[in-house]
């Protein structure tokens, strides 16, 4: 009996390859994405942290004026490192939802040609089936001639 070959193989490990490099594309993508709103969420952390000690400062009261500047200046330049920071990471979310597109386009492409090897193989086993069918019948119909000549032969 003969195998199922696909004679489109090669294409479809190629899509299987593409694909599996879109989806490492995406991940080291999704995992630096990650990682920088880590860095914003401590980033704000540490503002917080600020705003709470200068609060405490004004509540001791005194001389804490050079302080409190020191900790004004530190949180104005906080907000522009957080607002900077976010837009890196606005920049990093487009990147990422592009690889995501990518990775799907080829993730169709391979269940295209999954599907296409599927209805493939289908084909070949209705086509063996015919075929056995067909050898079957032969074989039935070769028994039953020779049959008929023996008795005609009176065998």
């Amino acid at each position: 009996m003969a195998k199922f070959r696909f004679g489109l193989e090669k294409v479809l490990g190629y899509r299987k390859t593409l694909e599996e490099l879109a989806q490492r594309d995406f991940s080291e993508a999704q995992a630096y994405l990650n990682s920088e709103i880590d860095v914003l969420d401590k980033m704000k952390q540490v503002r917080l942290e600020a705003f709470e000690n200068r609060y405490q400062r004004q509540v001791q009261g005194g001389a804490t004026s050079e302080a409190l500047s020191q900790v004004h200046d530190f949180l104005k330049g906080q907000d522009l490192r957080i607002k900077i920071q976010s837009k890196k990471i606005q920049d990093i979310e487009k990147q990422v939802e592009e690889l995501r597109s990518i990775l799907r386009a080829k993730a169709v492409d391979t269940k295209i040609m999954e599907g296409l090897k599927e209805r493939k193989r289908d084909e070949f086993r209705v086509e063996q089936k015919k075929r056995e069918q067909k050898q079957l019948d032969d074989i039935a119909t070769t028994r039953f001639r020779s049959k008929d000549a023996d008795e005609e032969n009176g065998l």
